[in-house]
């Protein structure tokens, strides 16, 4: 059995298999694309590594491509230079992570009725520094996305920035999406759903839940559910007008 451990839900490989995949990612890493502080955490980091491997389903070839590919982009994003830490700009609050699913995991929010498509690009940045800097992250934790979508329709929906959130967890975070769950989908978005699943492969789309009003509850606990999604905790990231 190759698996060492589980830490958080994440399957931890023997150090020999980690090494091969170093191994592999050498061969074919260009130094000069990639931050610094990430090949210093992939010599270190089994657990890291770890989640690539379970990404790509133990292919250590495709981990070691991923890595190259997901190092490559986090350097062009700039990802290690975001800091939203001190951000007092109200409407990047639709996007929040509070309470946990019933494995432990951060719930990651996104209330889509306030989103503002014209400013697509500041959410873009502010998502991808939440995810980095989430709780647990080090240890390799999963998240739960809900995307609350009651009272959203067509007009509402910004189908770019979907597909950057599907890629984000597709792409370019290993291993950390456990479910998306969609509340409250109007029918008139399922043209603009059927746009986007595609992105999703076989085994991500089974992790996609869909679920009306107190449905959600069969998925997360009660206790956990936010106001947006018409649960008993009060708290609202944008509260509605």
């Amino acid at each position: 059995n190759e698996y060492k451990s589980y830490l958080r839900m994440a399957v931890v490989f023997e150090s020999s298999i980690c090494d091969e995949v170093r191994r592999k990612f050498e061969a074919l890493a260009d130094n000069t694309k990639y931050y610094e502080a990430d090949l210093e955490r992939l010599k270190i980091d089994d657990v890291y590594v770890s989640r690539f491997l379970t990404h790509q389903k133990e292919d250590k070839d495709e981990a070691a491509k991923m890595i190259d590919s997901v190092f490559t982009w986090r350097k062009q994003q700039g990802i290690r230079e975001l800091d939203y830490s001190n951000t007092q700009d109200e409407k990047l609050k639709c996007l929040f992570f509070r309470n946990k699913d019933n494995e432990g995991n951060g719930i990651l929010w996104m209330e889509v009725k306030p989103y503002i498509k014209a400013h697509r690009e500041e959410y873009q940045k502010y998502l991808m520094w939440l995810v980095e800097n989430r709780e647990g992250e080090s240890e390799s934790s999963q998240i739960t996305c809900v995307l609350a979508l009651s009272d959203v329709g067509v007009t509402e929906s910004d189908v770019e920035f979907i597909k950057f959130f599907i890629n984000l967890f597709m792409y370019y975070t290993p291993d950390t999406m456990k479910r998306i769950v969609i509340h409250n989908m109007h029918w008139l978005l399922n043209g603009v759903w059927k746009m986007v699943s595609v992105l999703l492969s076989e085994g991500a789309k089974k992790r996609v839940i869909f679920a009306k009003n107190t449905e959600i509850y069969n998925t997360l606990p009660k206790e956990s559910v936010v106001a947006a999604c018409g649960g008993p905790d009060s708290y609202w990231g944008i509260p509605r007008k």
